[in-house]
């Protein structure tokens, strides 16, 4: 393939385009239904709302909880209801030892109860024989204080899900000695308290790794309880105990009603842009607003795969991005003009047209991401939303303003379709 023939190129990204049109529409329609493809937040649907409790330890009794026991409970819960850190979960302090927290989309409180809850305390344990009643008794060797990360994989032996566990180096010693101890006999896995699996040591595991078997013998539930499982892990465990003083399911801040005056208004505004990109750019004003329904398709299929949960602000850095996509478009579209009218001939206006534009359109994008990007990673919940999607908006934005907008013009250049210089003149 000859990469330099623009028609090989044109030929390629067509196909590239194609591609991905065809992968968006599968996760936002076929995979699933669309009405469940994007989660909505708090503000824009229902959800569950919960206050916690911090305790002192059992053994500390009369520890006072301070402010810094808060934030690190704080810290393990928000790993784990939001590990991807794209959900707008709020997590927040509330007095001197309580947390409420407001979970989107989450509306069986006993399932939300769960998540919140959990102790999550990982421990590797061995039998022994107790000196006194002579009774068998588990007695912990290892705890996940010591777990590095945890993965779901599939066991190819038994083609069921299971978790991959990894120590640091310091656990990996230990885990290796105790392998080295007990060869030929069980170590027990336990989590908060229950055993879910009990595996003879057939080797001396060196490297610190590891899997968890589960006993559900239904693949859909094994996967995910694996998935819980993991999650939970590479959340790590609470420090302290919690308890749940109050939960409850709350209905949107904002309502339906609200919600669809801004999708009223997003759509009008819209309509009203694509129609000032045929007025006054004709043809390839017409090809910008086909590209720009490519990148509403695109965006909400990353959405979809990213689990993350619109809300108001982030709708804001979705408009925001649009208006990004059809500036850049304006941009090239006069550099053409001004290229034709300084006597080039069609082919060789638009290739200058985007070439002259891409440097500015680079830098402007750019920054802005720069800009989104320190918003996610520094903002708070609601922060991060704009963030992520101004962040996504604008990437998907500059590909679209250059890469499937002048993909169609060389396309129809090439099928002498738009050759005339009156397709691009006012």
């Amino acid at each position: 393939m000859n990469w330099s023939d623009p028609k090989v190129r044109n030929i390629t990204w067509f196909i590239v385009i194609f591609v991905l049109t065809i992968i968006s529409i599968y996760i936002l329609f076929l995979k699933q239904d669309f009405s469940k493809a994007i989660k909505l937040g708090l503000d824009l649907k229902s959800g569950t709302h919960i206050t916690v409790i911090v305790k002192p330890p059992k053994d500390q009794p009369n520890k006072r909880i301070t402010d810094s026991d808060i934030q690190q409970v704080i810290q393990v819960l928000t790993r784990r209801l939001n590990p991807q850190g794209v959900s707008e979960i709020i997590i927040q302090k509330a007095g001197e030892n309580k947390i409420v927290i407001d979970i989107p989309e989450q509306t069986d409180p006993q399932e939300a109860i769960k998540l919140v809850t959990k102790t999550a305390f990982l421990e590797f344990k061995v039998k022994y024989e107790d000196p006194i009643t002579g009774e068998e008794r588990w007695k912990t060797v290892l705890t996940g204080k010591y777990l590095k990360r945890a993965q779901v994989s599939i066991d190819p032996v038994s083609n069921m899900p299971v978790v991959e566990f990894e120590l640091n180096s310091e656990g990996a010693k230990i885990f290796r000695d105790i392998t080295r101890e007990y060869l030929g006999k069980q170590i027990a896995i336990f989590f908060d308290g229950e055993l879910i699996s009990a595996p003879v040591v057939e080797s001396v595991i060196a490297g610190g790794k590891g899997i968890i078997t589960l006993g559900t013998k239904d693949y859909k539930e094994a996967l995910k309880e694996a998935k819980e499982l993991a999650n939970f892990l590479n959340a790590g465990a609470l420090p302290l105990p919690i308890e749940v003083a109050e939960v409850y399911t709350v209905g949107p801040t904002l309502g339906l009603q609200a919600l669809m005056m801004s999708l009223r208004a997003g759509i009008i505004a819209l309509i009203i842009v694509s129609l000032f990109m045929i007025i006054f750019y004709k043809l390839p004003g017409l090809i910008a607003d086909i590209a720009l329904v490519l990148y509403a398709l695109f965006f909400l299929a990353i959405l979809s795969v990213s689990n993350a949960v619109l809300t108001l602000p982030g709708v804001a850095g979705i408009i925001l991005s649009i208006g990004m996509a059809v500036d850049a478009n304006i941009l090239i579209f006069e550099r053409i003009k001004e290229e034709l009218n300084a006597g080039h001939s069609v082919n060789r206006a638009v290739e200058l047209g985007f070439k002259r534009a891409f440097d500015t359109i680079l830098d402007s994008h750019l920054t802005t991401m720069i800009a989104a990007a320190l918003l996610y990673y520094l903002g708070s919940s609601t922060i991060k939303g704009f963030g992520f999607t101004l962040f996504w908006g604008t990437a998907l934005s500059f590909f679209t303003a250059i890469y499937i907008t002048k993909t169609f013009i060389e396309f129809l250049m090439n099928n002498n379709l738009l050759t005339d210089p009156k397709y691009y003149k006012v």
